[in-house]
């Protein structure tokens, strides 16, 4: 099946290593007819808001960013973008007000609202995404460069849409209970990469630990004839991912054009 990347929903939060551009090569590979379909890593879910399955499900550890597309599903998209422009009102967000984005900033870390962590992101640097050990958002002012764009409107549109069917999960990879998946269902891994530094939360990080129990997790599914597929990297800037490359040598792999 081919996919036209004109055709796709790009995810309006701005995650380092999203797959939104690799989508034409990936969604391919994956099975035609998927029952469920299984993100562990969602992220910023280019993958799953983008998939073709019966059923999907999207998992990812940063509870905030969960609590994020909840809270989308659950308002309709008029009244998300009531809420986000009485804030950008109320602090006279701009690329230049960074005074009012640092009071917009204390706000949410006192009272958490989902809503008005897309506000921050949206004004924040690069549109980045990142909390601190206490599970405050940290990330520094967007200065002449962020802020709620005509197309991030857009892109915020349609995927508000499009989600309102997936189920979202903030849960560990290793809670995934593959007594309840069958071999119809597709599980779809994109961890953090070892060798790698994309880090999004500084109270946690990804360790060989982590990356061999997800790899044995993948194992076990295979032996139970449920399939996978896990996007990662085996090199980079000279260091190599030997753990992966041993464990790979079992399963087939499929390199992918990353020099957009």
């Amino acid at each position: 099946m081919e996919f036209k990347k004109e055709e796709l929903i790009k995810s309006p939060l701005n995650y380092t290593g999203g797959k939104f551009k690799l989508l034409p090569q990936i969604l391919p590979l994956f099975p035609d007819n998927i029952n469920t379909f299984v993100d562990l890593f969602t992220g910023g879910c280019n993958v799953g808001v983008n998939v073709k399955a019966n059923k999907i499900i999207c998992n990812d550890y940063m509870s905030q960013i969960i609590d994020l597309y909840k809270s989308w599903q659950n308002n309709k998209s008029e009244d998300v973008y009531k809420h986000m422009f009485m804030r950008i009102n109320q602090f006279n967000l701009s690329k230049e007000n960074k005074e009012g984005y640092l009071q917009m900033r204390e706000l949410y870390n006192k009272e958490k609202n989902p809503l008005d962590l897309y506000v921050l992101i949206c004004y924040s640097f690069n549109n980045s995404i990142r909390f601190n050990s206490k599970g405050e958002f940290n990330i520094a002012f967007g200065k002449d460069r962020s802020d709620f764009n005509i197309a991030l409107q857009d892109r915020l549109s349609l995927f508000i849409e499009k989600i309102k069917n997936i189920k979202f999960f903030d849960k560990s990879f290793e809670c995934i209970n593959l007594n309840k998946l069958k071999k119809d269902d597709l599980i779809y891994a994109d961890p953090p990469y070892l060798i790698t530094v994309a880090n999004y939360n500084e109270n946690g990080g990804w360790n060989e630990d982590l990356e061999v129990k997800l790899l044995n997790k993948l194992d076990e599914a295979n032996s139970k004839d449920i399939k996978f597929a896990l996007s990662n990297v085996l090199e980079h800037k000279g260091k190599s991912n030997d753990i992966l490359k041993d464990w790979s040598k079992k399963y087939n792999i499929h390199y992918l054009n990353y020099n957009y």
